[in-house]
């Protein structure tokens, strides 16, 4: 790590401890259930059919679903957003630390919520200072961070590309909490 990589570290870890959720988390059934926050990235390869499962898992569970988006890929002139403007967090949209915008990311952090599944699979201080900061009651990622941010971790299989396998992973996070009594 150089000493630029080193002072971003001490000013990012300051910014998390400012925002941090002091909210107690721990597994809930789904019962306990009603709102919850995804966060998905549209390079994520079928990540519209993905989105679909999400929906879909949220009204078989009458459950209040918001998704945000994480879409960093370089867009050409002619290229349009694929997700809605208002849940979709740019690369051009995030500060000099690498944090989003509030005016994006305010409600998945001031407003309680039930559950936050984060189907990122690295480890970038976005996902982790949401993650983190995140009101959500119970919380589950693909991706461990220090300070345990997430109440369980599902991985993919290594041997495999991670990238291809978030809908098995949607799966059975969704198929373990409906199994938590």
């Amino acid at each position: 790590m150089n000493m630029l990589d080193t002072i971003l570290d001490v000013f990012r870890k300051r910014k998390i401890k400012k925002f941090l959720s002091d909210v107690p988390t721990g597994l809930r059934p789904l019962r306990e259930i009603s709102t919850v926050n995804v966060i998905i990235d549209v390079e994520e390869p079928g990540f519209d059919v993905l989105k679909e499962d999400i929906l879909a898992w949220g009204r078989a569970n009458s459950l209040k679903v918001n998704i945000y988006f994480f879409d960093f890929r370089r867009l050409g002139k002619e290229e349009l957003l694929l997700t809605s403007i208002n849940t979709t967090i740019l690369k051009k949209e995030l500060d000099w630390m690498g944090t989003p915008e509030f005016s994006k990311v305010g409600s998945l952090m001031y407003e309680p919520s039930d559950l936050l599944i984060s189907l990122i699979d690295n480890g970038d201080y976005p996902i982790e200072f949401l993650s983190k900061c995140s009101k959500a009651r119970f919380k589950i990622g693909r991706c461990p961070f220090e300070g345990h941010a997430y109440d369980m971790i599902i991985v993919g299989n290594p041997t495999e590309d991670l990238r291809s396998d978030a809908r098995r992973i949607f799966a059975a996070m969704t198929d373990f909490i409906k199994r938590i009594m």
